[in-house]
Parts: structure tokens; C-alpha cells; sequence
């Protein structure tokens, strides 16, 4: 990567659900036609789902990988590293963005991109800390450690969907950002994910240590099978187990044959309050759908994403009985086809 140097580089960090994804769509719909970006995913569990979030907004100017089952601070650095190599080498972006898993504490990426391999292939610009006031709310959330050092290294605190918090909470979060020291370079409010792009070029202070130790041996390691070679089949899904962080997860890949209904995956995938995240795409008849749920609230829309049915669930159940949810996904399928002799 010798010839590669100084790409403006960005870090979002920020807890399961509070728009992380959506932030780097917008800025992405935005963005120079004449700009190529690159956008490196990490999700927490083994099943990738973000791959088809992004495809809605994907033409040759845009380019995803993802590092799957875990967070990028706790791989032992291979998996960021092998995959950022990759993709600056294919791409070489005009820009580049980290989106780091809900559980992923910065310090370690950080470290990672401003010295060593790194240090002259990407220029470290301002990392966004995206914070939704009711995960501010509640206490257990903000005394963890994940939630203070995404925060105390991050240059932009952006509290994010204050269209559907009380006003006062808004306030007492943003407040309680502008006192925080040392100080943010911006503490800023937003909703539906709109960020100002002007805000990427901000400067880093990515050399400020982290409050606290990242757990590297918190999440488990995984081997991921290529897709191409699961064995999966019509009423037989592939199932992928992860966990870490006080959290479980668990995806599935369902045959490319098989539709659901929407109503029935609303109503089976509404029903568990210990649920954090669900990201999901189905195909619905002859539509496709995305489905995400962050807490309680869940919503649908249209998704050009067609090559099969997948889905990853993230919750904090100590015990979660995952083959009876693959049941109950089993039951939301439309029937199938009857072939005529």
C-alpha cells in the first residue's frame, strides 16, 4: 500500500441501535457523484446483514466489507487489518469509513490506524459518537465501560433520534456532553440520522487514551465459513451462534426459495423485550423488505437486496432458546409453491 496515503478516515462508534448505519447511508446519498468511499462494517454476530442494508444506496462509487462475529477491538487485530488491506487495495476510496459494532470499544482501532501499517495510509479525522438520550437514561448503560470510552474518544457527540425522546432528556444529555472534559469538539443534535458531512473533516484527538482497558477476551473468536459452501435447504436455515459482552446473538441464512409474510414476522419478532437488535431482509412474495428493530421499535421498508432470506438477533437473555425462535421463523414462511407434474 505503498502508494496509498493520507485517505481521510473516519470512525462511528455508538451502542446497538442508535443509527449508526443509517448516519452512514445519509452521508453517503449525499456525497460527491465524483468521490469514490469505502465503508468497512463490523457486526457482533456470524450472519452479515449490512451488506444488504448498503446495497440500496450501492453503485461504483461505493464500496462494503464486513468483519463479522465480534468486534474489530477484539480480534486480535488480524481480521481489521486483513480486511482493511483488501479493501483499500481494490478501492482506493477518496474516503473511508469504520462502522464499529454496538459493543466495540474505539481504543484498539484507533491505535491500529494511527501508527503502525496505517499511520501514512489513512489522514484520522474526527471519530463520531452517535448516543441516543434514553440509553443516556439508564444508568446500568452509562456507567459501563463500552459507553463511557466510546465517548470520551470520540470528537463529535451526536445525539441522535430526539424526535422520539422527551425534550428534557434531550437537554439533560446534551448538557451533560458539554461538560464532559476533556471537551468534545462538537456536541451536536439530530434526527433520522442526518449528519452535516462538514463535520468528517474535523480534526482527531485519536492519541487520547481510553478511560479504561478494552476487554480484548470478552468476545469469542470465530471461523466463518464461506457462504458459498453452508449446507442449507428448504425448512433447514443455516444457524450461527455468537456471543459476548453480556450479550447473545444468533443469525440465520434461509433458502433462497422460501418467502415469508410480513405480518407474521412483525408480530413473532415484536414479542421478546430482552431483545436489543434485530437486522433482517426477507423476501415477501415477490418483494423484498429490510427489517430492523433497535429496543422496542421496529419497522419495514423496501430493500433491493434480493439473493436470500437472512436475519441476525442480538439480546441480552442469559439463556435465549434460539431453536424455538427458529421455529416460530419457520412458521411466518408463505407455502410453498406446489409443482405441476
Amino acid at each position: 500500500m505503498d502508494d496509498l496515503r493520507d485517505i481521510p478516515t473516519n470512525l462511528f462508534t455508538g451502542l446497538l441501535g442508535v443509527g449508526k448505519t443509517t448516519a452512514i447511508l445519509d452521508l453517503i446519498q449525499r456525497k460527491s457523484a465524483s468521490e469514490k468511499w469505502a465503508v468497512l462494517v463490523n457486526e457482533f454476530g456470524d450472519v452479515p446483514i449490512d451488506q444488504a442494508v448498503f446495497e440500496d444506496a450501492g453503485d461504483d462509487t461505493i464500496s462494503i466489507k464486513e468483519v463479522a462475529g465480534g468486534c474489530l477491538c477484539c480480534t486480535a487485530g488480524v481480521p481489521l487489518q486483513v480486511a482493511l488491506t483488501l479493501l483499500l487495495r481494490q478501492t482506493r476510496p477518496d474516503r473511508l469509513l469504520i462502522e464499529m459494532s454496538g459493543m466495540g470499544h474505539p481504543g484498539f482501532v484507533l491505535r491500529s490506524l494511527w501508527e503502525g501499517r496505517f499511520e501514512n495510509v489513512v489522514d484520522l479525522k474526527a471519530t463520531l459518537c452517535l448516543v441516543d438520550p434514553r440509553d443516556f437514561e439508564d444508568a446500568e448503560i452509562r456507567e459501563s465501560q463500552t459507553f463511557q470510552d466510546q465517548i470520551h474518544l470520540a470528537d463529535v457527540f451526536v445525539t441522535t433520534k430526539t424526535d422520539l425522546c422527551d425534550s428534557d432528556l434531550v437537554t439533560e444529555c446534551v448538557n451533560w456532553a458539554r461538560s464532559l472534559f476533556p471537551p468534545k469538539r462538537l456536541v451536536v443534535q439530530t434526527e433520522r440520522g442526518r449528519l452535516d458531512a462538514a463535520w468528517l473533516d474535523l480534526e482527531s484527538h485519536a492519541d487520547q487514551a481510553p478511560l479504561f482497558h478494552p476487554a480484548h477476551d470478552e468476545a469469542r473468536g470465530h471461523h466463518h465459513e464461506p457462504e458459498a459452501d453452508l449446507e442449507i435447504a428448504i425448512g433447514r436455515p443455516h444457524r450461527a451462534e455468537n456471543d459476548g459482552f453480556d450479550h447473545r446473538a444468533c443469525g440465520w441464512i434461509f433458502d433462497q426459495a422460501e418467502s415469508f409474510d410480513e405480518e407474521l414476522l412483525l408480530e413473532c419478532l415484536s414479542e421478546d423485550d430482552d431483545i436489543v437488535r434485530i437486522k433482517g431482509v426477507f423476501r415477501t412474495g415477490g418483494e423484498w423488505i429490510l427489517l430492523n428493530r433497535a429496543g422496542e421499535e421496529i419497522e419495514t421498508r423496501p430493500t433491493a437486496y434480493c439473493r436470500d432470506s437472512r436475519v441476525e438477533v442480538i439480546t441480552r437473555e442469559r439463556h435465549p432458546d434460539w431453536a424455538r425462535l427458529e421455529q416460530r421463523l419457520l412458521e411466518c414462511r408463505r407455502p410453498q409453491p406446489v409443482a405441476s407434474g
